[in-house]
């Protein structure tokens, strides 16, 4: 019986007395793939560093086009994902121009040099400095203003290009404006908001 079992392992092309060296050589095979799969995720992740930095260096604004627009998706869904029940929040800070604007400190500045007869009062911040929460809102977007119980409803848009005349924005409804520019165009976004309810009159 002995023999025939040794005859068969021998038709196989396995020696009696190798058994235990299949599996070592088993795992340095899977360990060779695995190296494999690593390097080959590596080049990847390589390939697309260098596409990207390529990108930013010869299309830098597609490049914070595409960023800009998943970040404020990503904004607006963890905001409905964490606090589902409740109205963004928007600070509106000191009134200004460039410099109060360049301060980046999380608040809309109210914009001096746009105080002009038939415009409403607006507040404006950098994209990169809070200010693009509103490129992720619609016409009927309800919000609140810190320090206020007043709740807001945006009823108009505008667009205009950057460094337009304050004129393109008269005839605009509502009690104020708040703007941003979209990432990666010359494009600025006007968003004009009015008083829906307060706690005193929502009965």
């Amino acid at each position: 019986m002995t023999a025939g079992i040794e005859d068969l392992r021998a038709d196989d092309g396995i020696r009696p007395d190798a058994g235990s060296e299949r599996y070592p050589a088993t795992r340095r095979r899977r360990r060779r793939r695995r190296r494999v799969g690593l390097l080959g995720c590596s080049i990847v992740l390589v390939g697309l560093g260098v596409a990207f930095l390529a990108a930013s260096t010869f299309a830098p604004e597609m490049v914070d086009r595409v960023t800009g627009d998943v970040k404020v998706a990503v904004q607006k869904q963890l905001h409905q994902i964490v606090a589902p029940d409740e109205l963004p929040v928007i600070r509106l800070g000191a009134e200004g121009g460039m410099v109060e604007l360049d301060h980046c400190d999380g608040t809309f500045t109210e914009m001096v040099s746009y105080r002009v007869d038939a415009v409403l009062p607006l507040f404006a911040a950098h994209n990169n400095c809070g200010g693009d929460v509103i490129l992720g809102w619609e016409i009927g977007q309800r919000v609140t203003v810190a320090g206020s119980d007043v709740i807001y409803e945006v009823i108009e848009e505008r667009h205009t290009p950057k460094w337009s005349n304050v004129e393109e924005l008269v005839g605009m409804s509502g009690e104020f404006m708040v703007q941003t520019c979209f990432y990666g165009e010359n494009k600025m976004r006007f968003l004009a908001l009015a008083p829906v309810e307060s706690p005193q009159n929502a009965g």
